[in-house]
């Protein structure tokens, strides 16, 4: 074979190889941009969690993304997409952030990046406000919703009434907002640490579920099977 057959099928066989290690592209969703979400995502109230963002392939790359997906009133469910190159970078940055929210009231819709969980404070539905040793007022959410802290990753964090109403005006500029201290994001303080307990959970997930594979592909029966 001369040089350049050589190289046609070793590059048929790179692209073989790469897509051979991808997530099944028909079983993830497709979501190009936020502009999907209203028709994507059903009920109110709701919020999207970018939980994860990865790329897979060598030479066709395939962007992906992982929700978590927050309702009022059932529990958390979480899925990966498929989406575009401009999207997942544009995103890079908002891990952990809720990138798309819809609530119960008309008009109260929007897929700014806020920190994760906004939707839910300030609503006397949910909690209330109360005074803290600092003399701020913090949320509490009511009892039922005792729970919502954990599911939005905030840690020992509080929203205060000031950082609800930064945050509030800060959305109705069209800005995204990380906290008073860069609390949030992929850089954020409370989900870098979050972040990286649960790549380290799916990472070992895969380690095992890849050591069953191969312990079942090389498996010798024994004389007595």
């Amino acid at each position: 074979m001369n040089k350049i057959s050589i190289y046609i099928l070793l590059t048929l066989i790179y692209l073989g190889l790469s897509k051979s290690f991808s997530p099944s592209e028909k079983r993830a969703p497709h979501v190009p941009n936020e502009k999907i979400f209203p028709s994507f995502f059903f009920g109110a109230p709701i919020s999207i969690i970018l939980l994860d963002s990865f790329q897979t392939g060598f030479l066709i790359k395939t962007y992906f993304q992982k929700y978590k997906i927050v309702h009022g009133f059932k529990h958390p469910e979480t899925i990966i997409v498929r989406t575009s190159y401009s999207f997942w970078e544009k995103n890079k940055g908002n891990i952990g952030m809720s990138i798309f929210r819809r609530g119960e009231k008309k008009n109260t819709q929007s897929d700014i990046p806020m920190p994760p969980g906004i939707l839910y404070v300030g609503d006397p539905a949910y909690g209330h406000w109360e005074m803290l040793n600092s003399g701020e007022k913090g949320w509490v959410f009511h009892r039922a919703y005792r729970h919502f802290p954990a599911i939005f990753n905030w840690g020992t964090f509080t929203p205060t009434e000031r950082f609800y109403n930064t945050a509030v005006a800060f959305e109705e500029h069209d800005k995204t907002y990380y906290g008073d201290n860069n609390e949030f994001g992929t850089n954020g303080k409370l989900s870098e640490e979050k972040n990286q307990l649960e790549k380290e959970k799916d990472e070992e997930v895969r380690k095992t579920d890849f050591r069953e594979r191969i312990d079942r592909l090389f498996h010798i029966p024994s004389w007595n099977d």
